[in-house]
């Protein structure tokens, strides 16, 4: 009669050891990304229900929800342009292009991300911005500067030059190289202004089922592991039983 016992070897334990509480820890980490992108829909979905709005003194440094319309008036710094790098659209490389804007009555400026534009064959060269009527009245929608997910020293820094081109936005070197104060987020141009570029604004990362269909593949990897740990754990005893 066959004797069947538990008793997996130690290359086994070892891996499952390792491999169950990663796999656990990706799907709930998946299961958390999934929830923080149905509060972003929920944001985005109530701030464009709200009102306008506008962007003046005393009240301008008072940051807005993520998403919310805004209008600003000023005039744009044409002469002191970033060009975010690294951007792709439609498989090509390019930038986007930021202009401050100067807000009237008010010593502070709102990076406007005028949208984008491609990058030339030769990277030296860089291409134009011109800004046709630099007094505005504009209206956009507020976000966050982009996040990296690894950041190489001194990316933040802007090229030398102008238009300058900068890997990562932080807002203290772009002060430090304007001269002047800026608001902590940028304003997303709206399709229907001028003075633009290529616009076709959508939150980035907010598919929520994405991640829940991430999760459950972890989960899936959690269980398929533990499976044949247990399965080849009695398989391995139950040979050893034999006469």
């Amino acid at each position: 009669m066959m004797h069947y016992s538990f008793k997996p070897s130690a290359v086994a334990v070892i891996g499952i050891a390792l491999a169950l509480p990663l796999f656990c820890a990706l799907g709930v980490w998946q299961l958390n990304r999934a929830a923080e992108k149905r509060w972003l829909q929920a944001q985005l979905a109530s701030q464009s229900a709200e009102p306008a709005l506008r962007l003046e003194a005393p009240t301008a440094e008072a940051e807005p929800p993520r998403y919310r319309r805004v209008t600003a008036k000023g005039r744009y710094d044409a002469d002191h342009q970033f060009l975010l790098d690294n951007q792709i659209h439609g498989g090509q490389a390019g930038y986007h292009v930021l202009t401050p804007l100067r807000l009237d009555g008010s010593d502070l400026a709102v990076l406007v991300n005028r949208g984008w534009i491609p990058a030339g064959q030769d990277r030296q060269r860089l291409p134009e911005l011109p800004v046709h009527t630099p007094a505005a009245e504009l209206s956009g929608m507020v976000e966050r500067f982009p996040s990296v997910g690894l950041k190489l020293k001194g990316a933040e820094i802007p090229a030398p030059g102008w238009p300058a081109t900068v890997q990562v936005l932080e807002r203290e070197p772009l002060e430090q190289r304007l001269g002047y104060r800026l608001l902590p987020y940028q304003v997303l141009l709206d399709g229907g202004e001028g003075e633009g570029f290529l616009r076709e604004w959508k939150p980035a990362n907010v598919d929520p089922d994405k991640s829940t269909g991430y999760a459950i593949q972890w989960f899936s990897f959690a269980a398929l592991a533990l499976a044949l740990f247990l399965r080849h754990g009695f398989k391995a005893a139950a040979a050893r039983s034999l006469p």
